[in-house]
């Protein structure tokens, strides 16, 4: 099969013989100049052109991890930043919810006092309006005081059908306020005033 092949091969390409080909013979002289050149290469690339494109090559590499390095500590920053944030979030929404709660409480307060206020105000008006009412009453009952001494004179007049003198003017007075039961014309007198008042 191998013989096949290659009778194949030279019958397609005609090569020439190994004999008859300067080339495919081994000549010591080319093989010494051509390790030579091999090494002269060899050392001018390893020279100016390895050093170098290692060198960048390495440059390069120190410049990926220090960009790597520095994107993972701004990574981490942003970390330490967002928890910050989230934990000054957390106390502003503390912050926030115990001023509304002072401020519910403020409200509530005020408006404790506000009815307190009211209250007293009230009671004050009360009472004064209490007093003012018996000094009513008090004038009420003095001006019916006056009022029963007038008749009860104009009326002993007309039954003596004489002057009377002052002595018997005063007596016939304390007879009459004796006699009248003022107290029950001052509670009538401060009912009357009293229901006048609320009325108004």
């Amino acid at each position: 099969m191998a013989v096949m092949g290659t009778s194949l091969l030279s019958d397609v390409l005609p090569f020439p013989a190994a004999a008859d080909n300067p080339l495919l013979e081994a000549s010591p002289g080319l093989m010494v100049w051509t390790l030579v050149i091999f090494g002269i290469t060899l050392f001018i690339l390893k020279r100016y052109v390895f050093g170098p494109v290692g060198a960048a090559i390495e440059k390069r590499r120190a410049d990926i991890a220090a960009s790597i390095e520095e994107s993972e500590r701004a990574r981490e920053a942003a970390a330490a930043l967002l928890e910050d944030y989230r934990a000054r979030l957390a106390e502003a929404r503390k912050e926030a919810d115990l001023l509304r709660e002072q401020g519910r409480k403020d409200g509530e307060l005020q408006g404790h006092e506000l009815l307190a206020q009211a209250q007293s105000q009230r009671d004050r008006v009360l009472t004064d309006a209490e007093a003012q009412i018996e000094a009513l009453a008090r004038a009420a009952a003095s001006g019916l005081r006056d009022d029963v001494v007038t008749l009860a004179l104009m009326a002993a007049e007309k039954v003596s059908r004489r002057s009377l003198s002052d002595e018997d003017h005063r007596r016939l007075i304390q007879e009459a306020i004796d006699e009248a039961d003022l107290s029950v014309v001052s509670a009538n007198g401060a009912g009357s005033s009293n229901g006048g008042g609320t009325a108004a």
